[in-house]
């Protein structure tokens, strides 16, 4: 971690900073729990306009131009009521010892050169990292692996990783597999703690909010399944796999919370910058979790209808939310996604993944029951609390309470997917998300039935919660340790790695589509590939008929003998370059259109000659 130094001052300066000052220039008291979002949030957007603009100061002028605002400030330094910052150390702690043994060590170079992947998910990380990569180029960005596309997408966290990339020039998988996950694993510790402090939580209710994300569900009943390989995403309800693969809905859950917080804060008479900032948060959370945008929508919303929050702090806390929600759903990525009504859909998707035999009628309501207990866990006393609230508790708990109810119900209701390529192929049903989002919601209100019981039935209740909560999360913590990386050959990367002298960042890149690796120049070059097909979700991108015309112009590339046509299909791509992998070949003489780079027994490298 060479680049830690560089990052760590990014961060300070480009993170923390802005989410202090932005509370200072709302003449609040500091609240830790909202420095880093709030600062993500500036960051990411700060990043996003420099891109618009086509200028790379205008990221650093924002920057400084808000710190020097807030200097400016008068008013003494005071930080908010709430939980003490020593009390988050501790789970926090416990993350980064999990985080080192089944973490830190991925996506590494091996000292033999090769280039050591996560296993878990791979897909998913190799996709964030060429897309933190697209976002120092310009505007719009492209969809990684797939050329002259437009991306609309959730781009948040992924326009503070190209931030970082740009100014403090810290690797993206640097940041996936080692700054990432720790800082938002922080940030969320602070949210939880902060907000559970806000619903009165005191001692060692207020302790176990912190450790929650660590906590899972009943998946372990299913352990005799030899397909139930890991528990901990089986019924969905967890964030445990997000936490460790650093995937935005971390980072999301934190700046939901932290607009929770500030409106409970602004309810509770702290005064207006409290609406401001919960305003400013609710219009940024989208940007980094749209999922969690309609969420929190859904619990304003019920808080309104429930009387419990005044119409004019309703609008002015969900109007900014609501017209990020709506611009990135009727957007770009909003096209190819569609809404279904599917009920028991997840349940059934919990059979095939168990390869269990599909079920109808009276039994699969029955196993619908089971899946549901399973799913919500320990997280089942929490359930009349978080009825309770919704008509008693403050108007940001209410809607904290609705969301948190809300997720099993929408996500066992609803089907959210992009249609498959080819018939036959599977989808992945994001309504998925929405029960993972109501999962750590949930256990604020279990702590809250834990710290209302009386002394002695307090130790039962959380030596059993414990007991009943930790198998899954055992469970893929000592399997995740155990395994071993997927070594990508190191003549992939130092191929690409070669051609970046002799091509500019966004040049796009020739390769074959289906590939046992992710696309190279995409990940480590900062370069674009025509069609890849390592990523199984670019349909949440691309209509279907647009992803097979693409390959089909590849694949021809690949297949034609006549140079002529090859040199008007690369014409047709827009591509400078070619790489080359293993035993991959052209069929027409690669020498009269491309001029060698890099040769190597397990790949090549070629620019396109000029005529």
């Amino acid at each position: 971690m060479s680049g830690l130094p560089a990052y760590l001052a990014f961060l300070a300066v480009c993170v923390v900073g802005p989410g202090l000052a932005l509370q200072r220039l709302a003449r609040v008291a500091i609240e830790p729990a909202l420095v880093l979002p709030l600062g993500a949030a500036f960051c990411a957007g700060a990043q996003a306009l420099s891109l618009r603009l086509g200028q790379r100061w205008a990221f650093a002028a924002l920057t400084l131009a808000l710190l020097a605002a807030a200097s400016s400030v008068r008013d003494p330094w005071r930080r908010a009521a709430g939980p003490g910052l020593r009390g988050a150390l501790t789970p926090l702690g416990l993350m980064v010892a999990l985080f080192a043994v089944t973490q830190y060590g991925g996506f590494r170079v091996a000292p033999d050169g090769d280039f050591l992947l996560d296993p878990l998910l791979t897909f998913d990380s190799t996709f964030h990292a060429g897309l933190s990569r697209e976002l120092t180029l310009g505007w719009p960005p492209q969809v990684p692996g797939l050329a002259g596309f437009p991306l609309g997408y959730h781009l948040g966290l992924d326009l503070v990783r190209g931030a970082a990339l740009t100014w403090a020039g810290t690797d993206p998988f640097d940041q996936l597999a080692r700054f990432d996950l720790t800082w938002a694993a922080l940030a969320l510790v602070l949210a939880l703690r902060g907000f559970a402090f806000r619903l009165g939580l005191r001692g060692g209710a207020l302790a176990l909010a912190g450790f929650t994300p660590l906590l899972t569900d009943f998946a372990w009943i299913f352990a005799g399944n030899p397909q139930a390989h890991w528990w901990s995403d089986l019924l969905r309800g967890n964030l445990l796999l997000s936490l460790f693969l650093a995937n935005p809905g971390v980072l999301a859950l934190a700046l939901c919370l932290a607009a929770l917080l500030a409106l409970d804060r602004h309810v509770g008479g702290e005064g207006r910058g409290w609406l401001m900032l919960a305003a400013l948060a609710g219009a940024a959370l989208p940007h980094f979790k749209v999922f969690l945008g309609a969420h929190l929508l859904f619990g304003l919303g019920a808080a309104f209808v429930l009387r419990r929050l005044p119409w004019r702090v309703a609008l002015a806390a969900g109007a900014p939310a609501a017209l990020s929600t709506v611009l990135l759903a009727l957007g770009q990525g909003g096209r190819s996604v569609e809404l279904a009504f599917e009920p028991l859909g997840l349940v059934r998707d919990t059979r095939a993944t168990l390869g269990l035999d599909p079920l109808a009628g009276a039994p699969l309501l029955a196993f619908a029951a089971l899946w549901l207990v399973a799913s919500l866990g320990a997280r089942l006393v929490a359930l009349p609390a978080a009825v309770r609230a919704l008509d008693t508790a403050s108007p940001a708990a209410s809607a904290l309470a609705a969301m948190a109810l809300a997720g099993w119900a929408l996500g066992l209701l609803f089907r959210v997917s992009a249609p498959a390529v080819l018939p036959g192929e599977q989808v992945i049903n994001d309504a998925a998300y929405l029960v993972e989002q109501s999962g750590p919601l949930l256990w604020l209100f279990a702590c809250g039935a834990l710290g209302a019981a009386s002394t002695p039935a307090r130790r039962i209740l959380a030596a059993l919660l414990l007991a009943l909560s930790l198998p899954a999360s055992l469970h893929f913590a000592w399997k995740k340790a155990g395994l071993s990386p997927d070594r990508m050959p190191a003549a992939q990367r130092q191929a690409v790695l070669a051609l970046q002298a002799r091509t500019a960042p966004g040049d796009v890149v020739l390769q074959r589509p289906a590939g046992r690796f992710p696309p190279a120049p995409v990940i480590f070059a900062s370069r674009r590939v025509p069609y890849e097909r390592y990523t199984p979700y670019l349909t949440q991108f691309a209509a279907p008929e647009a992803l097979l015309a693409r390959h089909e112009r590849v694949a021809r590339f690949f297949r034609t003998r006549d140079v002529a046509e090859a040199r008007a299909l690369a014409g047709e791509l827009g591509a400078r370059a070619l790489c080359l992998y293993g035993s991959d070949r052209v069929r027409f003489p690669v020498e009269e259109l491309f001029k060698p780079v890099f040769e190597d027994d397990g790949a090549g490298c070629f620019v396109l000659r000029s005529r």
